[in-house]
């Protein structure tokens, strides 16, 4: 490793605050309310997309290799973003990376309306996306104990994890109906007008300048520095570890959804937006239920037990073949999916001090939304030669094993509160 280890002790606690306290802060309300809009007009992107791809190759595959063009620059360039996160201004970046991300939005949309889309343009649309996300992300996480304080803190990460799954109860529902009645031009153009909403909410918020944050030490070793301070804390490399392993196993499954919706259950794009909303109803009352608790003690055994039984629901999803069933099952998913999630972003940003923070959010969203398409890529495939239930059934199997396997050996995620 190039440059010393930085060891940090967590932060001090603070008082309770009431429920949904980070609401009480306006800073934070818009950048809520500005990243909410932004998601509703990506899930409505998501869904368009996914029948688009489908449409053009008729290969679950596809679905899998355009998931893994969305994940491959996650895992590289959210490691950089936590660098840059540490460096510059983190509110600038997020202004910046909105602006930015105008442009592939606003070229997709001219190309579906046109008819003169191809799947090779799809391809590059999910790399160019998913380099600036992961540039800007780990900023995006990382100024959120900037917005409230330490006390508030479960509360935003949870009102946060509404942000994407939870904009998934609006974007999909109207993602359907706009495929049904007016195809898929719709989605992507309203994608880009929720683009706009969120960049006037976010030049809203008044965040003083950062001080600057010097550093001796080039970029390189800034991430060397910071991998060798995740990797040295046991409870930071426990969490990291873990939580790829439910993204990779345990929140690729929705990738598959468009080969649910037509060749599994039947449903056409109007059960694809409902297949997808139910989940994202799981997700707000998961969410509503954290932001509501003021105190959650033993956060790490929570962590784990969410985990494996989100493992279990998967299967009985990938088993069902009754549309209405299915729902209800992915509606419990959503609760479970975003339960882990909230645990182990909150514990991660409680162990790690500020000076490493960006860096280590880094890592987090190489775990998170990085893993969570990479492991579409073998579910495609899976489901090219076995089918999609066959798929999922497999993944769940693998992240109940993890599950299992964590629980018996890892003292360091256990112990955390």
């Amino acid at each position: 490793m190039v440059g010393r280890c930085l060891i940090a002790a967590p932060l001090s606690p603070s008082e309770a605050e009431p429920r949904l306290a980070a609401f009480r802060y306006p800073s934070y309300r818009l950048f809520w309310a500005g990243q909410l809009a932004t998601n509703v007009g990506s899930w409505m992107q998501v869904v368009a997309t996914g029948w688009l791809v489908l449409g053009l190759t008729d290969s679950p595959a596809s679905l899998g290799f355009n998931a893994a063009f969305q994940a491959l620059p996650i895992l590289v360039f959210s490691l950089i973003g936590g660098v840059v996160a540490d460096r510059l201004d983190r509110y600038r970046l997020m202004v910046g990376a909105q602006v930015v991300q105008l442009v592939p939005d606003a070229a997709l949309a001219v190309l579906v309306a046109t008819g003169t889309v191809e799947v090779w343009h799809v391809y590059v649309y999910s790399l160019v996306s998913a380099t600036i996300r992961g540039l800007s992300t780990p900023a995006r996480q990382a100024l959120v104990p900037s917005l409230v304080p330490r006390a508030a803190l479960l509360s935003a990460i949870a009102l946060n994890s509404i942000l994407w799954q939870g904009a998934a109860v609006l974007g999909p529902s109207v993602a359907g109906l706009i495929l049904a009645a007016w195809g898929t031009a719709g989605n992507f153009y309203l994608n880009v007008a929720s683009d706009v909403v969120s960049l006037a909410l976010l030049l809203a918020i008044h965040v003083p300048a950062a001080p600057p944050r010097a550093s001796t030490r080039s970029p390189w070793q800034g991430l060397a520095s910071g991998a060798c301070y995740s990797w040295q804390q046991p409870s930071v490399r426990g969490l990291l570890l873990a939580v790829a392993g439910v993204s990779l196993f345990g929140r690729s499954y929705n990738q598959l959804m468009p080969v649910f919706a037509r060749d599994v259950l039947a449903v056409g794009p109007g059960g694809l937006g409902l297949l997808l909303t139910a989940p994202g109803l799981g997700t707000i009352i998961a969410a509503l239920g954290l932001a509501s608790v003021r105190n959650l003690p033993n956060k790490g055994r929570w962590f784990l037990g969410t985990s494996g039984l989100l493992a279990l629901l998967l299967l009985a999803f990938a088993a069902s073949t009754a549309f209405v069933l299915s729902l209800g099952i992915l509606l419990v998913v959503g609760v479970t999916a975003t339960a882990s999630t909230t645990l182990s972003n909150t514990l991660l940003q409680e162990e790690v001090a500020d000076r490493v923070r960006g860096r280590v959010m880094g890592f987090y969203m190489a775990a998170t939304q990085g893993a969570s398409p990479l492991g579409a890529l073998p579910g495609g495939v899976l489901a090219e030669l076995w089918g999609a239930p066959v798929a999922v059934g497999l993944g769940a199997l693998c992240l109940l094993a993890l599950v299992l396997a964590l629980s018996a050996r890892t003292d360091a995620i256990r112990r955390l509160s």
